[in-house]
């Protein structure tokens, strides 16, 4: 199973919510399941350095990232599309159509993940806290 999170830059939010994916997974013990991260933007960036000092901080295992833009093949490939926002998933069904596959992270958090990009480091944390919320209902989710 392939599971995607899409925010809009891909820099902060999205990445942030894969790896932590990725290290709930394993702290798990749970096999099948690759987590990626695209942006609504077409561009390539790495992950802002805010970003990297939220997922250090908390010993979350991270790789060096660079932004991608969702394509047509990178959201085919995925079996579920978390959209940090309504309004990404708007933007995601807008470009390929309405799909039971895309929803929103607040179906599992109650609210939006807000956009912690060009704040500083208190509003990352933020993010982290509420993907750490988020990410392990989206784990029980997918093992349904």
């Amino acid at each position: 199973m392939k599971v995607l999170f899409v925010c809009t830059g891909n820099m902060c939010r999205s990445p942030m919510a894969m790896f932590m994916l990725r290290a709930e997974l394993q702290k798990r013990g749970i096999a099948g399941i690759d987590a990626d991260s695209a942006g609504t933007m077409k561009h390539e960036k790495p992950m802002t350095s805010f970003a990297v000092q939220a997922l250090d901080k908390h010993n979350v295992p991270h790789d060096e990232y660079v932004s991608k833009f969702v394509s047509k093949d990178v959201f085919d490939g995925a079996d579920f599309v978390f959209a940090m926002t309504e309004g990404h998933k708007l933007i995601i069904e807008s470009m390929y159509g309405a799909s039971k596959k895309v929803l929103p992270i607040s179906k599992f958090l109650g609210h939006e993940i807000s956009d912690p990009y060009g704040l500083g480091e208190a509003a990352y944390e933020q993010t982290f806290q509420e993907l750490k919320v988020a990410i392990p209902q989206i784990v029980d989710f997918l093992q349904k």
